[in-house]
């Protein structure tokens, strides 16, 4: 087993520099000969937060393709939350709305059925009385009761049916208007 190290001792001077308060610790110094806005700029991008890392152009450039990235990746996540929420609930709506449609048009076909029915039955309870038996029998059937004198009605004469009085419709007309 090896044996723990006891902990790193800073030196005296980065303690006391540290404990400061920062309104007491010696200002940055400026370059010389350059300005302060020029100053700050280079300093600004050559240092990042309070490790120090020097970053280069190169890294910026990949922190912004990074961060283009994950742009990029929300826009598709979106897309694709999107696309589902169209399967969940778009599309079941459209097929709820067909089936409605559906529904409502068969329950219109069915009143009609059962109207139809209710006016067959109608008729057939009609069918069935005494009275009505007896006049379809005479008007359809022909039949009478016995001892009632019956007369049939022939049809008239036709009217001529305009033929030409030439030689092969001449037979024609009077065989037909039965004269």
């Amino acid at each position: 087993m090896a044996a723990k190290r006891p902990p790193a001792k800073r030196p005296a001077a980065k303690k006391a520099a540290a404990k400061k308060p920062a309104a007491k610790r010696p200002a940055a110094k400026k370059p010389a000969g350059r300005s302060d806005a020029k100053a700050g700029r280079t300093a600004l991008s050559r240092v990042d937060g309070a490790r120090g890392q020097r970053e280069g152009r190169g890294r910026v450039q990949a922190r912004a393709k990074a961060q283009s990235r994950r742009r990029l990746g929300g826009a598709v996540a979106a897309t694709v939350v999107a696309v589902g929420v169209l399967y969940v609930v778009a599309f079941p709506a459209q097929t709820l709305w067909t089936q409605r449609t559906a529904t409502t048009k068969a329950e219109a076909e069915f009143s009609d059925l059962q109207a139809q029915r209710l006016s067959a039955k109608r008729k057939a309870d009609l069918l069935t009385t005494p009275a009505q038996i007896e006049k379809l029998a005479r008007e359809i059937y022909g039949y009478q009761h016995p001892g009632d004198e019956v007369y049939n009605v022939l049809p008239g004469p036709t009217e001529p049916t305009g033929l030409p009085t030439t030689w092969p419709f001449t037979g024609v007309e009077r065989a037909l208007s039965g004269g």
